[in-house]
């Protein structure tokens, strides 16, 4: 047995032009071809035979990877409005947290300060609407003039004006108005959980000074968690929203279903398209980021189909032999590159890779793997 290397060379056309004139260059294009020489014992011995494919109604897969993701609108990022100090933290890493359980505690001078000015603005606010109320039943009377009247009026609207704003500071802050406006100042402030979630990034200690612009904490949505798949360009044509999707995460054994719900419409510089994907129901075990194998069905077509034997994996590509009569009793046997579209009882779709390739032409059906065994033993001698 003996393998043989050969180069092959391809004289491509490229022409540029200029006005009415065009020039013609050859480009020289090598790539290396790996063949391997059998002759008819070995093939008997290795029950190679031969045929073209067949057409088949096949269910036609596409074969993606991707993760899991959650949508933006399911991130939230927690930070406090006016700063304090963090007098405690009551979440970690990991937890998993309710709609407006607390989070977090904060204080700072100016939270106190900023309630008990606005107690002093409600007592402000009782005597100037008293006063303003004085002067307009004066001013009916002529008892008082026009003017003192518009003042005490101004006066009482720049306040409640002021307390609106100062009520907007204070539910920012998270200050309880109810217990303020009996009178309790809050020495510390509660920051809640906005939704039902878990806590990913814990990015502050007790004692600590956070300051607004800090991020303290993400929580994320996971009931709204869905499967990102990455799917090449060349298989968006055959993908519709609705087709099922089969998912497989590298520490699950069992496969998890999805739909698709969205196919995203920008190609990305590698070519390919993000389809977005509803689970089929959640899994508290599958954490956002999880890497996963998918498969989608998109419906049964007719495809030219060979056995699955017939393709093998050789240097982590597909591929499938193509034999060469020789006049002296031997077969040469050449691996070229298929991309597998759907595998079902026992038989496989593909496509070729090289364009010039016809289906109408026989290759190896049975025997491929001990051809590729022997291209691997050669290789290693």
């Amino acid at each position: 047995m003996k393998t043989i290397f050969k180069i092959i060379i391809a004289i491509v056309p490229f022409v540029t032009s200029c006005g009415n004139d065009s020039v013609s260059e050859n480009i020289e294009v090598k790539q290396e071809v790996k063949e391997l020489l059998f002759n008819e014992d070995q093939l008997k011995n290795a029950g190679i035979t031969e045929g073209a494919p067949v057409k088949k109604t096949i269910g036609l897969s596409v074969f993606a990877n991707g993760t899991v993701e959650v949508p933006p609108q399911n991130k939230t990022v927690i930070s406090v409005p006016f700063g304090g100090f963090v007098k405690s933290l009551v979440v970690l890493d990991g937890m998993h947290v309710k709609k407006g359980q607390t989070l977090l505690t904060i204080e700072h001078p100016e939270l106190i300060q900023l309630q008990q000015d606005y107690l002093e603005l409600l007592g402000s606010i009782e005597y100037l609407e008293a006063e303003y109320q004085r002067q307009r039943l004066l001013s009916e009377k002529e008892a008082s003039s026009v003017k003192s009247m518009q003042f005490a009026k101004s006066q009482y609207n720049a306040a409640v004006a002021k307390k609106s704003g100062m009520k907007v500071k204070l539910d920012l802050a998270g200050v309880n108005l109810d217990q303020l406006n009996k009178g309790n100042i809050q020495r510390s402030i509660s920051v809640r959980s906005p939704f039902n979630g878990v806590v990913t990034k814990v990015n502050v200690n007790v004692g600590a000074y956070a300051d607004p612009m800090d991020h303290l904490l993400e929580i994320i949505d996971l009931q709204h968690s869905h499967a990102e798949v990455i799917a090449f360009e060349k298989d968006v044509k055959h993908l519709k929203i609705g087709q099922k999707v089969m998912l497989k995460f590298s520490d699950q054994e069992s496969e998890v279903g999805a739909k698709i719900f969205l196919i995203g419409k920008e190609i990305g510089k590698d070519r390919t398209v993000k389809i977005h994907c509803d689970l089929d129901k959640d899994d508290p075990t599958i954490a956002p980021g999880a890497y996963f194998k998918a498969v989608i069905y998109t419906g049964a077509q007719d495809r030219y189909v060979v056995p699955s034997e017939a393709i093998v994996e050789l240097n982590g590509k597909s591929v499938v032999f193509f034999p060469k009569k020789s006049t002296k009793g031997f077969t040469t046997f050449r691996a070229e590159e298929v991309n597998i579209l759907a595998t079902e009882s026992g038989f496989s779709a593909f496509e070729y890779k090289n364009p010039t390739r016809k289906y109408t032409e026989k290759l190896v059906l049975t025997g491929a793997y001990d051809i590729m065994s022997s291209m691997l033993i050669q290789d290693e001698e």
